[in-house]
């Protein structure tokens, strides 16, 4: 075996270690801090997925910097190298793989986000509205308004978003939705939570000094709860 042949089985060898380490260590890695929604958990397999692939890109850099410092370093030598002209069978396959994971990465997100959006048919709805610096739910089946949200688990609940100031953006983290409330139109959102318990939401747009103020509790619990909790809220105020 060459030098140069043995320099590549050695480096392409230490790749192929550091890459399988490091898939597993990430593979069953949950990337959100909480995921209590379907659209949650279809955004945390797409994060999952996209560190996976990341790990072999990251170990041919990472392998090919340090083994070319420790092997082919030129101490005390400022002049320059030899030339180098390309490898036509490295740059062909390189174009490759890129091309065929960015096309096969534009096609996993099409499905997910097709997922996520699912059909726009919901059994429950909650109108949203935001303002400096609050948020309020309503609920048009019980006819109440409040300042805390509460779904049904396992139920399609489709959100009316709507801001009487300035932008502001509807979030919970757990839930993985994030959409803006703005002025003078309606915004939409659906969600199908998974995961019954209490969940922080917030706005996420800057929108004026109480901004950072501006939370609230998401409540998810079974229908016969949440029927509770409504018939004990007091009726909406008439428009």
């Amino acid at each position: 075996m060459n030098g140069a042949r043995r320099h590549y089985w050695i480096a392409g060898a230490a790749w192929a270690i550091l890459t399988v380490v490091g898939v597993v260590l990430v593979a069953g890695v949950q990337i959100l801090p909480r995921v209590a929604s379907e659209e949650a958990r279809i955004e945390n397999s797409a994060f999952v997925l996209l560190t996976v692939l990341s790990v072999p890109v990251l170990m041919f850099v990472v392998v090919g910097l340090v083994y070319s410092v420790i092997n082919f370093r030129a101490k005390g030598d400022d002049t320059d190298g030899p030339a180098t002209h390309g490898n036509r069978i490295f740059q062909v396959g390189w174009l490759g793989v890129s091309f065929a994971l960015v096309i096969g990465l534009f096609a996993y997100g099409a499905v997910g986000l097709i997922d996520i959006r699912g059909s726009h048919v919901a059994r429950f709805e909650v109108q949203v509205s935001g303002e400096q610096w609050a948020w309020h739910f309503t609920y048009p089946s019980a006819g109440v308004t409040s300042d805390e949200l509460h779904i049904p688990v396992g139920e399609r609940v489709h959100f009316a978003i709507q801001s009487t100031d300035a932008i502001h953006s509807f979030w919970v983290p757990a839930f993985g939705i994030k959409q803006d409330a703005v002025p003078g139109r309606t915004t939409e959102a659906y969600l199908t939570a998974t995961v019954t318990g209490t969940y922080p939401g917030m706005c996420a747009e800057l929108c004026g000094f109480g901004h950072t103020s501006m939370l609230f509790d998401a409540v998810v619990s079974d229908a016969a709860a949440l029927d509770v909790w409504l018939s004990q809220q007091p009726a909406a105020s008439p428009q």
